[in-house]
């Protein structure tokens, strides 16, 4: 048996994390953190860790038991194999197929698809001897579908009004989603507090727009893919994008994605595959190489066009056999093959961190997505100084699709050229500072973006669309999803925030910034979550207007948009501000102009961009 790893410093945050928000009361929360960065690892450790050891071992010993459910057959011997590593005094055992747990296991390691069959029987059987304090749902992004929620309804997590014992592993319906989220608003006040639910996922967003606020309460530890590159935990990205002549303006939509049937027959074709391989050969030659497919013809078909230019390749799916796909996999892992092509096998739980470049010939416009099929090139291996990334990118009128600068918050219409994207990044932001309402409407390389910018109309203020209707103060759109309302309170500066969340529901948030402490961090201040529309953003908005109204009454004359001052001319010390911001201004522009634009700029130096 392998030794348990030692610990790396995020990931004793993460376990510091969960630990604090169950003594805060929190039963249901959720931890981000990148592909790669070991989330198995991390809840490993968490039997045996600080706190929540002590809060496991005030149960009897019968009454300690941790269940990990996994969306795919290859995570549970994996989980499995971790968990008994750093916890060589447990017993760990499978629940899946014809595998059955001991009764007197201490960790269970199950698959969903076991607990859910035949109307969860499984994991009734095990709720009638055992009782789970600690439950892990792996690639938690899962968790808002059906049977998940089902599963955790008769773990005691959720209310029972969601208990549908549907089968489908992914099925999910708004409607029965917002029954939920309705249920949920009384449930935390009756909800057992003896047990814990701890979701990992890359990324919280699913491509249906349904967040985890259904299930998770609050996302206890998040650590960006950016900083963990950063710190040096994960390879940098080299990104490369090739436009291929193939049109997806047919494809039809389901489930927030491509229709994979439909999508599968329009990219899988010899002219395609063709440009796959040579832009391979141009940008990433002899690394190894994992594609990313539509289908099951389209995996074969691709691999077939590296073969027939003299490339070893192979290809694997769900239909592969088991003892074939391990003996390809073993043949990938020694270098004997080197390109990799894959129909929905690798995306989950897959560790090949040999692989030095990505090639994405599967079109996506699920972030969720995308990111779990790059992350399995961003592994740290001998010798590997980065992971290329290459995008092929079809006509899309109707479509936004999904390419590497969005894993760092870049717009994906933005054409990487080999750059990596800390380098795109660092431009973006640059341009951002100074032009703050630079918007990327079509494909664009970082010299285009350079020009486009220098023509940008820099003095207009983003449009509030409906969230402004009826607003009394002068807020700021930062994007899409973040609205600001900014005046100075207690020596500093107070700014009230509506954002939605990683949970996909919106928060208004205040936080002050004191003035006389240079660097000192934001200090937290109230905190409303509502659910998940524009109306709940407005709503947002009236609580915070309501509370300038209540309790910052002096400010008013500041904030308040119709306030005869904001038409008067900027004045000198306004002026001056905006200067050294380097934020240029037009002549004969007003107090609120000038004021908008220092909010802005203020917002975007200070981390406030999302």
């Amino acid at each position: 048996m392998n030794p348990a790893p030692t610990l790396r410093p995020y990931q004793v945050d993460a376990l510091t994390a969960v630990e604090t928000a169950r003594a805060a009361g929190l039963t249901r929360i959720l931890v981000k953190k990148p592909t790669g960065t070991g989330k198995t690892v991390m809840f490993a450790a968490m039997p045996q860790w600080g706190g929540l050891a002590a809060w496991l071992g005030t149960f009897p010993v019968n009454q300690r038991r941790m269940l990990v459910i996994a969306h795919r057959e290859e995570l549970l011997d994996q989980a499995r194999e971790k968990i008994q590593a750093a916890n060589p005094g447990l017993i760990v055992m499978v629940e899946q197929a014809d595998r059955h747990a001991s009764r007197h296991s201490d960790v269970i390691v199950a698959s969903i698809q076991t607990l859910a069959a035949s109307k969860f029987k499984r994991l009734k059987l095990l709720l009638q001897t055992m009782t789970f304090r600690l439950v892990i749902v792996d690639e938690a992004h899962h968790a808002a579908a059906s049977t998940y929620r089902t599963a955790l309804v008769h773990l005691g997590f959720l209310p029972a009004a969601d208990a549908s014992d549907k089968h489908n592993i992914e099925a999910i319906d708004h409607d029965d989603v917002a029954v939920m989220e309705q249920a949920l608003e009384g449930w935390d006040k009756i909800a057992p507090r003896d047990r814990l639910l701890v979701g990992v996922t890359a990324t919280p967003n699913r491509s249906d727009s349904i967040g985890l606020g259904c299930v998770f309460q609050s996302i206890a530890y998040s650590y960006a893919l950016r900083q963990a590159i950063a710190d040096e935990w994960l390879v940098p990205i080299s990104a490369w994008v090739v436009e291929t002549r193939s049109s997806l303006d047919d494809v039809r939509t389901s489930h927030g994605d491509f229709n994979q049937k439909e999508l599968g027959e329009t990219v899988n074709n010899p002219e395609r595959n063709k440009l796959a391989v040579a832009a391979w050969q141009e940008h990433a030659a002899g690394l190894s190489t994992l594609a990313f497919t539509v289908t099951v013809a389209h995996a074969h078909a691709l691999a077939q066009a590296f073969t027939d230019a003299g490339i070893p390749a192979a290809a694997i799916s769900g239909e592969t056999p088991k003892d074939e796909r391990r003996e390809t996999l073993a043949a990938y892992t020694r270098g004997e093959i080197l390109v990799l092509t894959n129909c929905m096998v690798l995306t989950e739980g897959t560790d090949l961190p040999r692989t030095g470049c990505i090639l994405h010939a599967k079109p996506t416009k699920s972030a969720t997505l995308y990111e779990q099929m790059t992350g399995r090139g961003l592994r740290l291996f001998p010798n590997k100084t980065e992971c290329v990334v290459i995008d092929l990118v079809d006509i899309a009128r109707r479509h936004s699709l999904q390419s590497s600068p969005v894993l760092y918050g870049l717009p994906p219409s933005m054409l990487a050229n080999g750059e990596k994207l800390e380098q795109l990044a660092d431009v973006w932001d640059e341009l951002l500072e100074k032009h703050p309402n630079l918007e990327m409407n079509r494909r664009m390389t970082l010299g285009e973006l350079r020009a486009y910018a220098e023509k940008l109309d820099i003095w207009a203020v983003p449009s509030l669309g409906a969230f402004g209707s009826g607003r009394a103060m002068d807020w700021i759109k930062m994007a899409d999803e973040d609205y600001r309302l900014q005046y100075p309170w207690s020596d500093g500066t107070e700014t009230m925030t509506v954002s939605k969340n990683m949970l996909g529901r919106w928060d208004l948030t205040i936080t002050l910034r004191p003035k006389h402490v240079q660097g000192e961090a934001p200090k937290p201040g109230r905190q409303r979550t509502l659910a998940k529309d524009l109306e709940s953003a407005v709503l947002c908005a009236d609580l915070g207007e309501q509370f300038v109204l209540q309790e910052r009454r002096s400010v008013m004359r500041l904030a308040g948009k119709d306030e005869p001052w904001r038409s008067a001319p900027a004045s000198g010390k306004q002026l001056a501000a905006l200067s050294k911001m380097r934020v240029p201004f037009k002549s004969g522009i007003t107090k609120g102009e000038a004021s908008n634009l220092l909010d802005i700029a203020i917002a975007r130096r200070s981390g406030g961009r999302r």
